[in-house]
């Protein structure tokens, strides 16, 4: 859709959403743990350009950790600052305060270098959709009054939430560039939930999915399902080992897929990573 203007709303919305950070002192950047490259947004990286920001690599732990550990060296060797989270039950926020804290007290050296007040930490927390930001948020501030679910796109517009005069946040709707993402970054977004399924084909998803944890994680495969490794496993075998069946009988393949798709964002597979440095 575009506008008499001549911009496409997302340029609109990406537009606007710069003229918000020239004020933000500290850019949170969220990526999901388990693919923390495919979950980066070149429209993230466009507007973070000259501004301190911090990579976020949430839902830590959904993530296998020794994964998540060569990230954070990856990214430290880059020269950027980054820290895992899970914001559901407060893994690594002791080391995100820290950051936070020392960031706000450089902002007020500054201040008060130049004859400035003191003020509170504005801070501005972006990423694709479903990095679980407003979880994210809902812990920093202490509330639950941000709108949190597992839907892509549920945050609708950018908004500053004020937290006394220790923290301004301004949350920001799921930004991302779906031409720019190759196929496979297209696939582990949909797997962790960050592409709407109904919007792909959940049955590719589950395959390339059942594909790679064999690979990379088989005992996951034989734990979960009770399949030996003597020969590839299938969504007929899957459905059977777990007793879904059709009416007459016949394995029912895409109940199986579903279930694979639905255990591995809930974690009950257990920590899985999708990509490790390159």
């Amino acid at each position: 859709m575009t506008s008499t203007g001549g911009l496409n709303i997302h340029q609109q919305k990406v537009a606007l959403l710069a003229t918000y950070l020239k004020v933000v002192d500290l850019i949170c950047e969220l990526v999901d743990a388990r693919c923390p490259l495919a979950s980066s947004s070149p429209t993230v990286a466009k507007l973070i350009h000259n501004k301190q920001h911090v990579i976020v690599l949430n839902k830590a732990g959904l993530a296998d950790q020794q994964i998540t550990n060569a990230w954070l060296e990856y990214f430290q060797e880059q020269g950027k600052m980054a820290v895992a989270v899970d914001s559901k039950n407060g893994q690594g926020w002791r080391e995100l305060w820290k950051l936070l804290t020392a960031r706000t007290l450089e902002v007020n050296e500054s201040l008060q270098s130049r004859g400035r007040r003191r003020r509170g930490l504005r801070l501005a927390v972006l990423g694709i959709p479903n990095t679980g930001k407003s979880t994210y948020l809902n812990r920093l501030i202490g509330q639950t009054s941000m709108r949190a679910g597992n839907k892509p796109g549920i945050t609708r517009g950018s908004q500053w939430v004020h937290l006394s005069e220790t923290i301004s946040v301004l949350d920001t709707p799921g930004i991302i560039a779906i031409s720019k993402v190759s196929a496979v970054d297209k696939l582990k977004l949909a797997a962790v939930g960050s592409l709407d399924l109904q919007e792909y084909q959940p049955e590719a998803v589950s395959e390339w999915l059942l594909d790679f944890l064999q690979e990379q994680y088989p005992a996951v495969i034989e734990r979960t399902f009770r399949l030996g490794p003597e020969h590839p496993c299938s969504f007929e075998e899957i459905a059977l080992a777990r007793g879904f069946l059709m009416s007459n009988g016949i394995a029912d393949a895409q109940r199986a897929w579903t279930f694979l798709l639905e255990q591995f964002r809930s974690g009950k597979l257990g920590p899985i990573s999708l990509e490790v440095p390159r």
